[in-house]
């Protein structure tokens, strides 16, 4: 006797419940009622048979064989999208103009490699600026979209991901303990992290002077190995040569999270701008915990 077919619809649910961290994020993203998206689950574990998730007061995760299954999820998911797009009657051709943040440009290779190689006709044009700008240029149309980071209060843009700031310093540093505290940051005015953090340091009332300034993570990461200074970070920029301070136990105030959003210009997309931005939002809302495809995602 065959096998019964397995739901996407159920599975892209599940995908979303897991990535998201609950029923209620999930319905949101997937713009369904709470109680569908749990129907969905209930009907997936009873077709494979297995708990996918293991549910406590606190939190939702899942089990072993959900973790074995969310592989397999993201991968008919990525198959089935494939397909539809490899079969379009149509030849997508065209020009997409993407912004990105400064040091963003360099860690989606393997995002835009793969839309070249789906759309070879398309010719795309990358540009790297802060955040700020690019939302200019998105509102101004001079842009299709742009990945930007955002405080989480902000508006506009679609949320790909929200991801927790983070102190950071050199290991064995005391860069923390100095008054006024040393921050390298990136310029006034033109970074989420940066306001973030000062309006963090304002409320507590720590004193804190800026150290170094500069557009490029790479330029503050070399300031903050020197010991030199603190600065801050999403997890997924930090590497073995820095390390996470945790507020409670250097004294330091909690910092808020930070938001990845994808902002697209208000003229008519092409099928090409839809169809990349399509991908960005696959890629980018199924990568782990953190951005691992981005470890240097700033500004």
């Amino acid at each position: 006797m065959r096998a019964p077919v397995l739901d996407l619809k159920a599975l892209q649910s599940f995908v979303a419940i897991v990535e998201s961290g609950s029923f209620t994020a999930a319905a949101k993203q997937m713009n369904y009622s709470q109680s569908a998206i749990s129907m969905q689950l209930q009907r997936l574990e009873e077709s494979l048979d297995v708990a996918l998730l293991a549910r406590t007061s606190r939190q939702l995760k899942p089990t072993r064989a959900g973790r074995e299954a969310l592989g397999y999820a993201r991968e008919m998911l990525r198959l089935n999208a494939e397909l539809r797009e490899r079969l379009s009657d149509s030849e997508i051709a065209g020009k997409v103009r993407l912004g990105l943040p400064a040091d963003f440009a360099l860690y989606l290779p393997e995002t835009l490699a793969l839309f070249a190689e789906r759309y070879p006709q398309v010719e795309m044009e990358v540009r790297s600026e802060l955040s700020v700008t690019l939302v200019k240029q998105v509102t101004a149309c001079e842009i299709d979209m742009a990945i930007v980071t955002r405080e989480s209060s902000a508006r506009g843009g679609k949320q790909l991901r929200r991801e927790p700031l983070v102190w950071v310093a050199a290991p064995g540093s005391g860069a923390y303990l100095r008054r006024p505290l040393p921050l390298a940051v990136w310029p006034q005015g033109s970074c989420a992290f940066r306001s973030a953090a000062t309006a963090a340091l304002d409320r507590a009332g720590i004193a804190w002077r800026s150290a170094y300034e500069n557009q490029a993570f790479g330029a503050l990461r070399a300031t903050v190995i020197a010991g030199l200074a603190v600065t801050v970070a999403i997890p997924s920029m930090v590497d073995s040569e820095l390390r996470i301070l945790q507020p409670e136990e250097v004294g330091l105030p909690e910092l808020p999270t930070i938001d990845i959003r994808l902002y697209r210009s208000t003229g008519r997309a092409t099928l090409a701008a839809s169809s990349l931005a399509d991908l960005i939002v696959e890629r980018v809302q199924n990568i782990g915990s953190y951005l691992r495809d981005m470890p240097a995602l700033g500004r």
